[in-house]
């Protein structure tokens, strides 16, 4: 009878193990429809500078452009995660206006996104005035 209840502690000491290991793995599961509307395209653009350190950490994916009905520049850039841990990643839009100078607002701000492996994430941001033509965007691992 001992050694039945020493088996069964054991085992079960053991499933929390497992569990608790397959839990730390935090890769996320992305459904998408087989039949998208939206083609994506890969995209490498001067518009944005990337930190080397995040090659594997932070592909773009795609940028899109539009405009809103109030006629201001908006950005979307999809970032996928292709290492298998959660990844950090800082990330700045920044406002160029017809002659190729910053626009000063204090949207450009440096702000985080957290992505689980393999996981892809939509960064969008809207120019702050219609003055803006055009956008940096600054990607940057986190130091510390």
């Amino acid at each position: 009878m001992a050694k039945r209840r020493i088996q069964l502690i054991a085992t079960l000491t053991l499933t929390g193990v497992l569990v608790g290991a397959v839990a730390g793995c935090q890769t996320v599961n992305t459904y998408e429809p087989n039949d998208p509307q939206a083609v994506v395209h890969t995209v490498n653009d001067k518009r944005v500078e990337t930190d080397m350190s995040l090659i594997n950490k932070a592909h773009m994916q795609s940028l899109i452009t539009a405009h809103t009905p109030d006629g201001l520049l908006k950005v979307q850039a999809q970032l996928f995660n292709g290492t298998n841990k959660r990844e950090k990643i800082n990330y700045r839009f920044q406002w160029v206006d017809q002659d190729g100078m910053l626009i000063d607002t204090p949207l450009s701000t440096w702000k985080q996104v957290s992505l689980a492996g393999r996981e892809k994430v939509m960064i969008q941001a809207t120019a702050p005035s219609k003055n803006a033509v055009d956008f940096r965007l600054k990607l940057l691992e986190p130091k510390g």
